[in-house]
């Protein structure tokens, strides 16, 4: 997969019918805090109200197609400088070093914005 084909990009209501082809299969969202979605409004609603107004969660989109996301969790009290990374994929798109590279879209624009120093990705 050509990095140039990755790119990551706030979640829009536009992209509703590209969410819903990824957020729909169970498998991808197995190990996720939300549900499986399963309808369009259900896409429009959760991008509406939890993807844009969230601190930091990008659509990974393959040629500004959104075939899943990364999420930036930070920690609170003393661990404030520290937060957690989740992600999922669409399955087509699993074992293509796809997350990979998102990552390294992703951590250097988090850190500009947050001040990090470190991270913890959780894998399930």
């Amino acid at each position: 997969m050509e990095a140039s084909r990755i790119s990551l990009r706030p979640f829009k209501l536009s992209g509703a019918d590209d969410f819903l082809k990824w957020a729909s299969d169970g498998s991808v969202t197995h190990y996720l805090r939300w549900n499986t979605i399963q309808s369009r409004e259900e896409a429009i609603k959760y991008i509406k109200e939890i993807a844009i107004p969230h601190p930091w969660r990008q659509s990974i989109c393959l040629d500004d197609q959104s075939i899943g996301y990364i999420s930036v969790r930070p920690e609170s009290g003393n661990d404030h400088h520290r937060a957690h990374i989740g992600y999922a994929v669409g399955s087509d798109y699993w074992r293509q070093g796809i997350v990979t590279k998102a990552m390294k879209l992703a951590i250097p624009r988090v850190v500009e914005k947050f001040s990090y120093n470190k991270f913890e990705l959780e894998i399930y």
